[in-house]
């Protein structure tokens, strides 16, 4: 989810407790409410950002009570949950504007879903390094799961480059493209992409002054690779 989007989600979940307050009560109409927060929290920061923890940690109810406890206490307890959810909501609107930037310079559906769920945080958290190496494995571990964990002459599980050059082979399974330039095409890229990207990614950090666009470059070419899978094989993947 975009930067400027969870802002505007959060600032309407933010305005609905404060304007209905006790009403939210009802266990279907709170568990609705916070659901809905707790998901924009996780698709806009991450599930293992610390205020989606602050979160997740508010107490609504009463520790103890006993049956002659007033309801009017119930409601002073809930409201005080509710405030101190208003507290961190504001501190993540507060954040994603202060580091949006980020989120904003990519939009999401522009990549291979499963690779943007997999370094979603790293983006948002600007940890260029961690994007490419992140997005290396990533490529590598589903074209390796998705067609069937191909192996060597000697039984062996394929690596990097070997892996995409006897996935993408001309006379593969799960060859790329339509004709024989379009295979060769394919084949290349994938072996450069290991070659060039991951054994480089995976094994070194790098320390650039582009490392953002080098980042987005290697997340692109990853995508497209399993982009391109998904287009031609769907229906054949190994997906479970």
């Amino acid at each position: 989810m975009q930067a400027k989007r969870a802002i505007e989600v959060l600032t309407e979940l933010k305005e609905e407790a404060d304007r209905r307050g006790v009403e939210l009560r009802p266990a279907g109409e709170f568990s609705s409410w916070k659901g809905r927060v707790r998901s924009t929290l996780i698709r806009s920061l991450g599930k293992d950002h610390h205020l989606l923890t602050d979160f997740e940690n508010i107490r609504y109810s009463l520790m103890a009570f006993s049956t002659g406890t007033p309801d009017s206490s119930f409601e002073r307890a809930f409201l005080g949950g509710l405030r101190k959810a208003g507290g961190v909501i504001e501190a993540a609107i507060f954040e994603l504007r202060e580091a949006g930037t980020s989120d904003d310079a990519a939009d999401e559906t522009a990549f291979d879903p499963d690779l943007w769920s997999h370094v979603q945080a790293h983006v948002q958290n600007e940890d260029w390094q961690t994007v490419a190496s992140q997005t290396a494995i990533f490529v590598e571990d589903c074209v390796r799961k998705w067609c069937g964990n191909p192996r060597g002459n000697n039984g062996q599980t394929l690596v990097g480059k070997g892996l995409f050059a006897a996935v993408f082979a001309t006379d593969a399974q799960f060859r790329l493209g339509k004709e024989p330039g379009e295979w060769e095409g394919w084949r290349g890229l994938g072996m450069g992409f290991a070659q060039a990207l991951s054994n480089v990614d995976r094994h070194n950090i790098q320390k650039r002054d582009d490392a953002k666009r080098y980042a987005f470059g290697v997340l692109g070419v990853g995508s497209l690779i399993l982009t391109q899978l998904r287009y031609q094989h769907s229906d054949d993947l190994h997906k479970e």
